[in-house]
């Protein structure tokens, strides 16, 4: 693949790169992003996303304590962390067309704070809408997070956000709000930086509900993540016995990736423990 324009988005004081691989305007977008979180459920509404809406891969994030693998995929090599791109039918009033940041590794916790930083001033700079970061938590597994979840149920959806627009975007997604409790990692990072800089983000934290409670890949949370979607980004609406199927593939998928040599033992080589809940 010939690539006629690399444009890289370098902050010196934390080496994190936004690598793009075409300068197309990114104005109005809503970036979501999905990083590794209890049952994978960010990772697998990801994948569904993009295979969903037909978006393309048009860049990647590096940094030198990022696991040093990469990802493959019908015999293809990828970054461990990509962007991916495309212009789907979508309701929030600032959203043009999506990019979606998916990764496969946990992100190390002394990279937390730089990569949140430059993920809300990248998206400033190129004009984003909006932010959403979907996330996880299970009642089995420390996650990081403290979720105000006092009911029966274990299919909870809660949310948080920086402003109190994106907050009114939550709201008409149909989402309870936090009303207390805290939000770790990336996902609180982000929105504790969105907050300072004044820009839109959302988080959304969704309670395993799988048998595996968030120990594994749980389809159904990931399932149930999407239709709350439905409001925001139409195209991704499916039937559910449809959706909960693909969900399962892409599970599977996942697994195979989480399964190879990116979950390194830590060690000198792997650069010691990269989760960002455990």
């Amino acid at each position: 693949m010939v690539m006629s324009v690399l444009w890289a988005w370098l902050i010196m004081s934390s080496d994190v790169s936004i690598d793009l691989l075409d300068d197309s305007s990114r104005s109005g977008a809503l970036v979501v992003v999905c990083f590794p979180g209890p049952g994978f459920v960010a990772n697998i509404v990801a994948h569904h996303i993009v295979e969903t809406l037909d978006l393309e891969m048009v860049g990647s994030i590096r940094h030198p304590s990022l696991p040093q693998a990469c990802i493959v995929k019908n015999g293809l090599s990828m970054p461990t962390v990509r962007i991916y791109s495309g212009e789907p039918v979508c309701n929030h009033e600032s959203c043009d067309s999506v990019l979606v940041v998916v990764s496969e590794v946990q992100i190390p916790t002394d990279l937390i704070l730089p990569l949140s930083e430059e993920f809300v001033e990248w998206s400033i700079s190129e004009k984003a809408g909006a932010m959403l970061v979907l996330d996880s938590y299970s009642k089995a597994i420390e996650s990081g997070h403290t979720i105000d979840d006092d009911d029966d149920s274990n299919e909870t959806v809660k949310g948080a956000a920086s402003t109190e627009r994106a907050l009114a975007s939550l709201s008409d997604l149909g989402i309870d709000r936090m009303e207390q409790g805290a939000i770790g990692g990336l996902t609180g990072v982000i929105l504790n930086e969105a907050s300072r800089r004044g820009f839109d983000a959302m988080a959304l934290l969704a309670e395993c509900s799988g048998p595996m409670q968030g120990m594994g890949p749980d389809a159904r949370t990931a399932a149930r993540v999407l239709g709350r979607l439905d409001e925001l980004l139409p195209a991704i609406k499916l039937d559910s016995e449809p959706l909960l199927e693909e969900a399962r593939r892409i599970e599977g998928e996942i697994n195979e990736m989480m399964s190879g040599s990116v979950n390194q033992p830590s060690g000198p080589a792997s650069g010691g423990n990269t989760s960002m809940f455990g």
